[in-house]
């Protein structure tokens, strides 16, 4: 009980400086993608979208943290000899495994929960403050800013009388349709703001439309609702990503739910919940994989097996992930079959390993 006690304490300890290690190294490229996506807002904005971008990163890598923690650890007992003190003890090296099996079937039930009820919420959440905050940032235009790009509304601009001014403007407006798409040209733009349209004052304006040039107003006020600007996302959550696995198994069970759904949707919907219960199950595939990686690699570098180790997730998630949604998309396959391979294939693999290290 003292070595099985032991070695969840290692485990854990090497989980969360790994996890911490790969949250340092995700999070600035995570900020500099939110910034982009959120049109250059303020600090304070971008802040509060992080944790609704970071909630869908957790289920990717806390099992990468969890693998090379695995590798990390059993690599270490190889590498300082506590392996062989423990066969020599007449420990089976099967029940070495029982310990991150305990911490892989626990951080497998959290990450489900996550999958299953959290994360869907949050992409929603994603959307809808993404576009909130995008329009409040345009409502509060930066001092001095002479370029705006919001969506598809771009203005430039030569210089900032006002707060609220720009001179010697082209100005960027997105109609209805492609064909409605409207170029301006103007010596002087002024915006005002209502609680859901956007005034713009024009002075000695020329607008082009689809290419042919209009007579110049010297005095031109434009009305644009900022639903054209900013339109409102596809939301309803319809999407197997944005349903809890609750109301997908819901959908899949019920053949009148069922009858309704269009049958690529459907096919997405079994993808959408196989994946989510196959990637909680990675957890106790790392396992098998990852205790004989550290074992067979004591001999080199600590950097070899966690090479190693990032490789194997590598692999994983992109076999699982990438081509199991292009096979089912396709139709090539079941999304069982397409999600639950690389698990199985993986599971297998691992036995070998483990059983070759143990017969050593």
């Amino acid at each position: 009980m003292t070595l099985q006690l032991y070695l969840i304490r290692q485990i854990l300890t090497a989980l969360a400086l790994t996890a911490g290690g790969i949250a340092f190294v995700v999070f600035p490229a995570v900020a500099v993608g939110a910034v982009q996506k959120l049109g250059g807002v303020n600090i304070s904005s971008m802040l509060g979208y992080l944790p609704l971008v970071g909630m869908g990163l957790v289920p990717y890598l806390v099992p990468m943290a969890f693998l090379l923690a695995v590798v990390s650890v059993f690599g270490r007992l190889a590498a300082q000899n506590e392996w062989t003190a423990i066969r020599m003890a007449r420990v089976h090296p099967y029940k070495l495994l029982l310990p991150p099996l305990i911490v892989a079937a626990g951080l497998g039930a959290g990450t489900y929960y996550l999958l299953a009820t959290v994360v869907p919420n949050y992409k929603y959440e994603q959307t809808v403050y993404r576009r909130s905050t995008v329009i409040d940032a345009f409502r509060n235009l930066s001092p001095g800013r002479t370029e705006l790009a919001f969506e598809d509304f771009y203005l430039n601009a030569s210089h900032r009388p006002g707060p609220n001014s720009f001179a010697e403007v082209v100005l960027f407006l997105p109609g209805k349709t492609k064909l409605e798409d409207k170029k301006v040209v103007a010596d002087l733009a002024t915006f005002s703001f209502g609680d859901e349209d956007l005034t713009i004052e024009l002075r000695n304006a020329r607008t082009v439309i689809k290419g042919h040039s209009e007579t110049t107003a010297e005095h031109v006020f434009l009305a644009i609702p900022l639903s054209e600007i900013f339109p409102t996302p596809d939301v309803n959550r319809t999407r197997g990503k944005y349903m809890t696995s609750t109301q997908l198994q819901r959908v899949l069970d019920s053949p009148e739910l069922s009858a309704a759904v269009e049958p690529k949707r459907l096919m997405d919907y079994a993808y959408v919940l196989n994946w989510r219960r196959a990637l909680a199950m990675s957890y106790l595939l790392f396992v098998l994989l990852g205790a004989p990686i550290g074992i067979a690699l004591r001999k080199g570098t600590q950097l070899a097996a966690m090479t190693a180790g990032v490789g194997v997730a590598f692999l994983y998630y992109v076999a699982s992930l990438r081509l199991g949604e292009h096979i089912v998309e396709i139709g090539g396959i079941s999304p069982f079959a397409a999600v639950w391979s690389t698990n199985f294939i993986g599971a297998a693999c691992g036995l070998v390993l483990c059983y070759r290290i143990v017969r050593r």
